[in-house]
């Protein structure tokens, strides 16, 4: 990401960022399909996941250690910087939480399936945050789109606790196993959401401060 493209209007930083929520989006996405498909044994969806994470997590990568090493620069782009370390943090813990799912979704591939109304709502918060992801790909990629707002979080949110009120409860009858699977499950979506609301954030504001031309 360069200074030029941060201050010079042409939208290429926008663009890279977007880029960067659909790779983690649709690793995402291809976790949760292995999740609620546990009948289907598909190599090839596990290995979509791996080549999409994998693409993330350089890109990710690649951006931190830009913003390291431009701020280790005196006369660096304040904006580059501060932009690359924020983006580079959020997208490549997406991609960790990413791998997470995919790694318990392929773990209960041999497992019975979750009781019904536990495995709806995990997928109903898998469902929001996919889509706040979505969104917050939009919002980058133009100023014209809806923003992420704190009412789509705060909701997936409530969703979490009314999970967790469940588990806690014991009314779902989950063994161990099960009921750590779900807990996980459900937070790695939460936080997913949260960082792309984030990414979204930092973004809007990086519009709303470029200098004037």
């Amino acid at each position: 990401m360069s200074a030029e493209g941060a201050g010079g209007g042409t939208g290429d930083v926008f663009e890279r960022v977007a880029g960067l929520l659909r790779l983690a989006r649709t690793a995402l996405s291809q976790a949760t399909t292995v999740l609620f498909q546990p009948t289907v044994k598909d190599e090839k969806k596990m290995a979509a996941v791996d080549r999409a994470l994998g693409e993330l997590w350089q890109e990710a990568e690649d951006l931190a250690t830009a913003g390291l090493a431009t701020g280790a620069d005196q006369n660096g782009d304040i904006r580059t910087v501060i932009t690359d370390m924020y983006v580079g943090e959020d997208v490549g813990r997406m991609g960790v939480l990413a791998r997470q799912v995919g790694d318990i979704a392929w773990a209960r591939q041999t497992k019975p399936s979750l009781p019904g109304p536990v495995r709806e709502a995990v997928r109903g918060i898998g469902e929001d945050c996919l889509a706040l992801v979505g969104g917050a790909q939009d919002a980058v990629a133009s100023p014209a789109a809806a923003p992420v707002t704190d009412a789509q979080l705060a909701d997936i949110g409530a969703q979490h606790v009314r999970l967790c009120r469940v588990l806690l409860s014991g009314s779902a009858s989950l063994d161990v196993v099960d009921a750590v699977d779900v807990s996980v499950l459900s937070r790695c979506y939460v936080e997913s959401a949260q960082r792309a609301a984030s990414v979204a954030l930092h973004m809007a504001l990086f519009r709303e401060t470029a200098p004037a031309s």
